[in-house]
């Protein structure tokens, strides 16, 4: 079994609100939703790097569709909220300026960082992230190229 943290919309019965938390999700050897926390999750560590990290695995729940919880037979189930936001042609163009972004920060701050002058393997690996980044800016400017 593996899990991650996934943001989940939940109705407020009370006030007939709906919210968004961060939860656990818990998926079986096939992918599949196993089960998730009633409750939400709070970051939380021993320490202060812990904690970082913590936040930092909170984030990428961002990176996947919020889930809803609803009744199918009878039974409480995970699914993509059908609330989400639909993509327009603006979005092309912010994803393709802020990989640019992106881009520029890596070559100021790390790129010339006088440990790649010096450390063969980070420079290496410094290459590569460059190199998917720059890929990354190109890819998306074919999308907005077709959608923008």
């Amino acid at each position: 079994m593996t899990w991650n943290y996934r943001v989940i919309r939940k109705l407020i019965k009370e006030t007939n609100e709906c919210i968004y938390e961060i939860h656990e999700v818990y998926y079986d050897k096939n992918g599949q939703i196993e089960g998730w926390t009633k409750e939400s999750v709070k970051p939380s560590g021993i320490t202060l790097a812990e904690l970082r990290e913590d936040i930092r695995y909170f984030l990428r729940a961002f990176r996947e569709p919020a889930l809803e919880e609803k009744i199918e037979n009878g039974k409480e189930v995970l699914v993509e909220d059908e609330s989400v936001i639909d993509i327009n042609s603006g979005h092309y163009f912010e994803f393709m300026d802020r990989v640019s972004v992106a881009l520029d920060y890596l070559y100021q701050f790390v790129g010339s960082h006088p440990l790649l002058k010096k450390e063969q393997e980070l420079k290496e690996n410094y290459s590569k992230v460059e190199e998917l980044l720059a890929y990354l800016y190109q890819k998306s400017g074919e999308y907005w190229s077709k959608n923008g």
